[in-house]
């Protein structure tokens, strides 16, 4: 029961903040209408948080380890419920932008906290972190069943993840375990050859697995003029579900690499194949292949690392690899402008990327 309860947490802090970053993906379609954005303005609020994220995720990495879990959620959890209630209370795109930019620098100490309980409470690993990160994909999922529901309220959303978070605060107050794993080793261990190509692998995947989720709606609604764009994404959404199954399961029988070499290549030819054919079942391929890369890559990140330093590996891998989530959504807009299948082949370059990095691990 203790472990349920010790998984249960770290998966929940997971998920509100990455519910939080994957809500525009959906959420941009009916502001983009109100406010009338273009493509640049509509790709600049998740760059703006990534800008926050990037600059933030070391030092909340180092912090944890130092300091240990219950400080850091504790600051996270207030300061960001408070600035994403602002988006409630204040709509304008202006404050939209500000709050994005503002989170990043914050709720990025909830996913290397989550790492942090993880790799010294729970084993096996690679399991334990594919469970882990099935948050993400959980959260693009309950986006797609209520993405009718944000059209008209997607303020009313915003309101409800302050009010999460909140309770996140009061939760951690009580919570007595700082979960800090003792002596750190010496910080040069993070800056090994195998650790800084894992996180250039990482890097290429985010750009995919967050190109894909605040782009495909988008691009289903606006610029390919899907008919079925809602039925696309939820299908897309429990690929992303059904992708813990084999980032879980599969890294214990052919390895972790081999996991993710396999998933880039197949989100590659799903990708093109679903634009190319808009055969709507291809959706869920490619939601499962957008995203099984992820939990093997970090597993390989803690592992080259040691758990004495996960959250500072962590914090390094969001420092670099995020600059790819940072680049992606800006990048693809200004290529929508010129053609939005120049679009597509922008945002399968990250994939592209980390398949060539990773026959040098």
């Amino acid at each position: 029961m203790q472990r349920i309860k010790i998984f249960a947490y770290s998966w929940i802090i997971t998920f509100l903040q990455l519910l939080f970053r994957s809500a525009w993906g959906v959420i941009s379609v009916p502001v983009a209408m109100q406010f009338h954005l273009t493509s640049v303005q509509i790709g600049l609020v998740l760059t703006s948080f990534y800008v926050g994220y990037v600059i933030s995720s070391t030092p909340w990495g180092l912090f944890i380890d130092l300091h240990g879990v219950k400080y850091a959620v504790l600051i996270s959890s207030l300061v960001s419920s408070i600035v994403i209630l602002l988006i409630f209370l204040f709509p304008s795109y202006d404050i939209i932008l500000f709050s994005y930019l503002l989170s990043g620098l914050i709720v990025s100490a909830l996913f290397p906290s989550s790492v942090k309980i993880v790799s010294v409470k729970l084993s096996p690993l690679y399991f334990y972190l594919g469970m882990l990160e099935s948050s993400a994909p959980f959260a693009v999922l309950l986006l797609g069943l209520i993405s009718g529901l944000l059209y008209n309220y997607w303020r009313i959303f915003y309101l409800l993840l302050s009010v999460s978070l909140l309770s996140v605060f009061f939760i951690t107050l009580s919570m007595k375990d700082d979960y800090v794993s003792g002596k750190r080793r010496e910080t040069k261990v993070l800056f090994t050859r195998f650790i800084l190509l894992s996180i250039l692998v990482r890097s290429g995947e985010m750009w995919v697995s967050w190109g894909t989720t605040a782009w495909l709606f988008p691009f289903l609604v606006l610029y390919f003029h899907f008919c079925n764009s809602s039925l696309i994404f939820l299908l897309f959404s429990l690929g992303l579900v059904s992708s813990t199954v084999v980032s879980s399961k599969l890294p214990g029988l052919i390895g972790e690499k081999k996991v993710v070499q396999i998933s880039l290549i197949l989100y590659v030819l799903f990708l093109f194949l679903l634009f190319l054919t808009r055969v709507s079942w291809l959706s869920f391929f490619l939601g499962i292949f957008s995203f099984s890369f992820r939990s093997p890559t970090d597993t390989l990140i803690v592992k080259f690392a040691g758990k004495e330093n996960s959250s500072s590996s962590i914090g390094l891998a969001n420092t670099i690899s995020q600059i790819g989530s940072l680049l992606a959504p800006i990048s693809i807009g200004f290529a929508v402008k010129f053609s939005p299948l120049l679009g597509i082949f922008t945002l399968s370059a990250g994939a592209l990327l980390s398949l060539a990095v990773s026959f040098l691990i």
